[in-house]
């Protein structure tokens, strides 16, 4: 049995199973190894990693460059449903071609400030993460680098989604058009109506933010490409779906275990991913954060791999990973007993 691939859920089932008791606290590399021993990790003396490291390493062909792979391989070595502490362009120089059937991120947008701005009579500054922070050159190069290495591990007409502001969503669009010759299928607009004023009062509000949704094919060879086209059109009232979407900013509830400075709200990523992959589909973030996709993913039955090289947002990803786990476990073992007791259920 691999329990690398398996979900949370289906660890502490199996778990449950086999009689082993005291595990609705642990994390996936912790269950794992409980399922894989028989002994707590917990009641051991030493100390186990909270989040796992990108170690694994398969070797990648050299000539996909600037084309997909035709076929995806065998995901049975990846780190399935995992968080990779690390740079994303060293872990996803060691997977193999063509694994992921989708790729959602949001990309650093260089839009901070190394002193920030603020209000005459406010604290509040706008974004000043180092990592936010590039020159104008070295900006471009970064995101030729790691859009290239996320073409190489998707397969061919696989979807990729990306998020960016004015600041970067056409520096993204022309590598993707231009340098790798990538069919655009859309651009999604993400309307927040609680968005923050503007704090210099010398442009309009900023309110938006757009996602990019190509096809990992060259333009005019794309094709087949997942779009639920039934899934959203029942979303929105049994009416086509536009690709304009009025969503307020992350809500508080989403930022218990700690903030992230442009945490992306459930509602949002819950919309690409139920229109543009499949349950079951392996879905790559290569710029994680607080790990909302991955939240998504498992509410959704769909696998991940996420890479953020902070350590603090990758503890934040966790807790809410544990946390949904924790409540999707709980709610399972609920369900056929309130079934039961009520005389409904047959099995």
């Amino acid at each position: 049995m691999n329990f690398d691939q398996m979900r949370n859920i289906e660890l502490r089932k199996e778990l449950k199973k086999r009689g082993l008791k005291g595990y609705s606290s642990l994390r996936k590399a912790q269950l794992i190894e409980y399922l894989s021993t028989g002994i707590h990790p917990l009641k051991k003396t030493e100390t186990f990693p909270a989040i796992a490291e990108g170690g694994i390493h398969v070797p990648s062909s050299e000539n996909a460059e600037y084309s997909p792979t035709l076929l995806g391989v065998s995901t049975e070595k990846l780190p399935v449903n995992q968080i990779l502490s690390g740079d994303c362009l060293e872990i996803l120089s060691s997977f193999p071609d063509g694994v992921f059937d989708c790729c959602i991120t949001d990309p650093p947008f260089n839009m901070s400030k190394t002193k920030g701005l603020g209000w005459a009579f406010s604290s509040h500054v706008t974004m000043q993460e180092q990592w936010d922070i590039f020159s104008k050159d070295d900006y471009f190069q970064f995101s030729v680098n790691w859009i290239r290495e996320v073409l190489r591990v998707l397969k061919t007409n696989g979807n990729l989604f990306i998020f960016g502001s004015f600041h970067c969503i056409f520096t993204i669009g022309f590598i993707l058009q231009n340098m790798f010759d990538r069919r655009i299928i859309s651009q999604i607009v993400w309307y927040k109506p609680n968005a923050q004023p503007n704090i210099t009062c010398r442009m309009f509000t900023e309110s938006t933010e757009f996602i990019i949704w190509a096809v990992n094919n060259e333009s005019k060879k794309a094709k087949n490409w997942t779009f639920n086209y039934e899934t959203v059109k029942a979303m929105n009232g049994g009416k086509q779906m536009r690709n304009m979407w009025e969503i307020p900013l992350t809500p508080r509830s989403e930022k218990k275990h700690g903030k992230h400075p442009s945490q992306k709200p459930i509602a949002v990523v819950n919309r690409i991913m139920l229109a543009g992959t499949n349950e079951g589909d392996l879905i790559l973030d290569p710029f994680s954060g607080s790990g909302t996709t991955a939240v998504v993913a498992e509410q959704q039955n769909r696998k991940w791999v996420m890479i953020e090289k902070d350590e603090t947002y990758n503890q934040i990803a966790q807790m809410r990973i544990d946390e949904l786990s924790n409540s999707l476990f709980e709610e399972n073992v609920r369900k056929p007993q309130n079934l039961i007791s009520h005389g409904s259920y047959v099995g």
